[in-house]
């Protein structure tokens, strides 16, 4: 028999386990649109888990921070929160967006003059006549994009004329003459840029899985007025007098807006940063992309006022910059009633390499020991040695986690992978920790994301909620009671029968033998496994 703190533990997850398998997952709240970020979780996901394994005033933490949604979740449901990451981009992301969400009075007046400005001086580069601008221009590719052996010919613009605040009357137009025009009115104003950024002197590490040629750099990402653009802003921004205290949030529209300033596709999606069409590529009018993000962020500002209370926020968070691997106590200062987080998968893409774009307009310097850390497995050839060590650094990061909590409290992982390894080390690990697996919670139907489109050989489409804690009495006391325990509600779905087949093993330690024997989920499950 289970003692009534630990039968209050088990009746707390399955509560949780109801919740979610009544939700509906909520992608597009505001604070997640203007996040460039490429696999953040539904908000109301992560404020229904925080809800549920946390109370009021408790401390929330998440060491592989990313976009920051379990921080936002955690001052959204009046707890307190600590995010940690040893990326500059999520470290920039939240601390612009937690920047804004305080000092909205000051931030929003200065970014509009600061783009204002930057529309005064750079939107005649874009004129066609004296009423029309180019929206967007298509260009055909001639060549390969390996070490940038391609050339760029203008096919096509579509313009619009400005009424008030507003663009209307799309127009396309392809006409030799216009396009001629186009080309030929842009070298003086481009040739007197400042140049905050050096595009041509910024490489991008090669990877195929993520669609990197050989010989890239951030200049054949970004036509030439872009480029100019891009560099008009930052200077801008440089000068501003809040720029000292504020920069990670004034910078905040144009992170948002890169995915649609590159050359792209028609549809630009910041899921896919670096993949081009081989042979026709999009370019965007930045003013116009800029200020449509800025009202975004309007809207963001607006939705958190309304969800997150403001006066809490100063003293309510904590940003730090330190692997999950040594995240502990003492960094804290306290110790957390959960810790809710969502580590890289071992079949997903190598953040760090995704973020190289961002990192290199932004300014945002990685530091040196930042590939010794990351939990990646990549195509690129200077990453072998991190792929290799991806279950060490595995069992490491949720060693550090579980080490994290007092005799109380919950840690959850959002995770998912094909290989039975992965699975089988956060089984020793948390064996050698003293947690004690409670539940496997599958979250289907969620959005597709780089975690699964990048995967061919996986057909999931969600993600697994592991939920450990400790629990006052040893483990094999529960052992027979665990295996009473009804089976996650699987139904006939290949996702729920992957998220019984886990649980199981992970709670009798059977998973052992499936990873020697199959190596895969979708081998075992094929065998008539769970």
């Amino acid at each position: 028999m289970r003692n009534s703190t630990d039968e209050i533990t088990f009746r707390t997850v399955d509560a949780l386990r109801t919740a979610l398998g009544d939700l509906r997952p909520e992608h597009d709240t505001p604070i997640g649109v203007v996040h460039p970020y490429w696999a953040r979780k539904p908000m109301n996901v992560v404020e229904t888990i925080i809800r549920h394994l946390s109370s009021v005033d408790d401390f929330v933490v998440d060491p592989f921070m990313g976009s920051g949604t379990t921080v936002f979740a955690a001052l959204s449901t009046h707890r307190r929160a600590a995010g940690s990451d040893i990326s500059p981009m999520a470290q920039h992301l939240v601390e612009g967006v937690l920047d804004l969400i305080e000092n909205a009075k000051v931030l929003l007046p200065e970014i509009r003059r600061i783009l204002d400005v930057h529309s005064f001086e750079t939107l005649s580069w874009f004129a066609v006549d004296d009423e029309s601008f180019i929206e967007r221009e298509r260009y055909r590719v001639d060549g390969d994009f390996g070490h940038g052996a391609f050339t760029l010919t203008l096919t096509e613009v579509v313009t619009k004329k400005r009424r008030a605040a507003t663009w209307g009357m799309r127009t396309a137009r392809s006409d030799q003459r216009t396009l001629s025009e186009v080309i030929g009115q842009r070298a003086l104003p481009l040739a007197s840029t400042r140049a905050i950024v050096d595009f041509d002197a910024i490489s991008l590490p090669p990877n195929s899985r993520i669609a990197i040629p050989q010989g890239a750099t951030l200049a054949q990402y970004f036509t030439v007025q872009n480029q100019a653009s891009i560099n008009v802003l930052l200077g801008l921004i440089s000068d501003s007098p809040l720029v000292a205290k504020h920069a990670a949030a004034l910078k905040l529209v144009l992170s948002a807006s890169l995915p649609l300033l590159r050359l792209s596709d028609k549809k630009a999606s910041s899921q896919w940063p670096y993949w081009r069409p081989k042979t026709d590529l999009t370019s965007r009018n930045p003013i116009m992309v800029l200020n449509a993000r800025f009202r975004q962020i309007e809207k963001m500002v607006e939705w958190a006022h309304d969800s997150i209370p403001v006066a809490r926020v100063p003293n309510a968070f904590q940003l730090l910059t330190l692997p999950a691997q040594e995240l502990t106590h003492t960094h804290l200062n306290q110790t957390p009633f959960l810790v809710l987080t969502d580590p890289p998968y071992g079949d997903q893409v190598p953040y760090g390499e995704y973020a190289a774009m961002w990192n290199g307009v932004l300014d945002l310097a990685v530091p040196a020991s930042a590939h010794s850390h990351e939990l990646v497995r990549s195509d690129a050839q200077h990453r072998q040695i991190d792929s290799d060590a991806y279950l060490d650094r595995l069992a490491e990061a949720f060693a550090a986690n579980a080490t994290l909590l007092g005799p109380t409290g919950f840690l959850a992982w959002f995770y998912q992978d094909q290989d039975l390894r992965c699975w089988n080390t956060i089984y020793e690990a948390a064996s050698k920790a003293g947690v004690f697996l409670i539940d496997v919670i599958p979250i289907p139907k969620q959005r597709r994301s780089l975690k699964t489109v990048t995967s061919p050989n996986t057909t999931l489409d969600g993600d697994l909620l592991c939920v450990f804690s400790r629990l006052s009495a040893a483990p094999d006391r529960f052992a027979n009671d665990t295996e009473k325990r009804p089976a996650p509600a699987a139904g006939s779905t290949y996702f729920g029968r992957y998220a019984a087949m886990i649980a199981a093993a992970l709670r009798s330690g059977d998973i052992t033998r499936l990873a020697d024997k199959y190596g895969t989920v979708k081998r075992a499950l094929a065998a008539g496994e769970g």
